[in-house]
């Protein structure tokens, strides 16, 4: 091998060090995500949910606008395909449709408390209340992250929520139970320049 040879073989074995060491800089990292998340004390976003179930042929579209306010209290306003709104702040949810109000307490619906709660938590930047629910996996770099929640309690019909994100914002919600069924929600942030 001439000088040139090992010169060269030296650079390209430094350049893909180097290449090495800044993709691992780039992996986002769990703390680092909260933080993100945890600096927002509103998020007004629209949502778009295809829901695809055994049997129906077709997904069955929704759309509405989504709200969160730090620390606890999250709205999903549904507009399409028939009006309804959820609002969740502490433990209570209130369901209004067709002119009419339920009060449920979330810990009585444990299928729903778990899709909640893990979205909350995240919203909130609360980790610890994040990993007592969940085995969660995050992948990616901050312009470009994937949270995989996995419910730590067994017997769930909750098999995975994913959530996909840039930096402070969540893109897409993925629900996906354990007999099949899932739900993709695309989320458009209404108070950031996109």
């Amino acid at each position: 091998m001439s000088h040139y040879q090992y010169w060269f073989a030296g650079l390209l074995l430094l350049l893909s060090s180097n290449i090495r060491a800044q993709v691992e800089a780039d992996q986002i990292s769990l703390d680092q995500l909260m933080q993100f998340m945890a600096k927002h004390k509103e998020i007004h976003a629209t949502f778009v949910e295809n829901k695809y179930i055994k049997g129906v042929d077709v997904p069955l579209e929704s759309s509405g606008e989504l709200m969160f306010m730090a620390p606890s209290t999250m709205i999903r306003n549904t507009l399409l395909p028939k009006p309804e709104m959820l609002k969740l702040t502490g433990n209570t949810v209130t369901v209004e449709r067709m002119g009419r109000k339920h009060n449920l307490q979330i810990d009585d619906y444990p299928e729903i408390s778990l899709h909640f709660e893990g979205v909350r938590a995240l919203l909130a930047g609360d980790v610890e209340r994040l990993t007592h629910l969940y085995h969660v996996e995050l992948t990616g770099t901050p312009v470009d992250w994937k949270l995989v929640l996995s419910p730590l309690r067994q017997g769930t019909a909750l098999k995975s929520l994913n959530l996909l994100g840039s930096h402070d914002s969540v893109k897409a919600v993925e629900v996906h139970l354990e007999d099949g069924d899932y739900s993709i929600m695309q989320v458009s942030r209404k108070d950031v320049a996109e």
